[in-house]
């Protein structure tokens, strides 16, 4: 059965990445689509990409307007499980997102933490390149959100440390922990 013949019923999921610069959302988020069953991915940093880069409230509306009308096309389309990430750091950001998408049925948030010393690390290894000025700018204002774990409504949390780990154990303890997502 393709995602096109699936039944309008069947429940509409999200599953929220975030995290700090350098923790692996867009690395998860790729890894996590093979694991979905008819799912699809939005990396909003791809999408983020503008010139001239101004990152104000009215760019952030933008971003996660634009996550959203994609989610809701991939349902539309049939694809029921949509992972997303790298377009939100806080609970409020969270709250802004869910008036955009009020016919998701289960939404999941998954919260990447890596410490300070192994961000540092990945930053200055990884493919995607930034200067000095920007990391430290990011540094200044990039701070977990505790209320995202203390606050759950409407969503179910997962924290997980990938410090020291490989994407691929990171992944597979997300798909283990959420099987209300990886197993439909």
């Amino acid at each position: 059965m393709t995602a096109h013949e699936q039944t309008p019923s069947a429940p509409r999921r999200l599953l929220l990445i975030l995290g700090q610069e350098g923790a692996g959302k867009s690395t998860i988020i790729r890894a996590l689509l093979p694991r979905t069953s008819l799912g699809a991915r939005i990396d909003a940093e791809d999408l983020g990409q503008v010139n001239p880069c101004a990152y104000d409230d009215a760019f952030w509306h933008l971003l996660r307007a634009n996550v959203a009308v994609l989610a809701r096309n991939y349902w539309a389309a049939g694809y029921r499980n949509v992972i997303a990430g790298s377009f939100f750091g806080s609970r409020d950001d969270y709250l802004r997102f869910r008036d955009l998408v009020p016919e998701a049925d289960e939404v999941y948030v998954v919260q990447l933490l890596v410490r300070p010393e192994e961000r540092r690390r990945r930053r200055l290894t990884r493919a995607k390149r930034t200067t000095q000025e920007w990391r430290d700018r990011v540094d200044r204002v990039d701070v977990v959100d505790t209320t995202l774990a203390a606050d759950q409504d409407g969503y179910r949390y997962l924290a997980v440390d990938g410090t020291g780990r490989t994407p691929e154990e990171t992944v597979d303890t997300i798909v283990r922990a959420l099987p209300g997502f990886f197993g439909a």
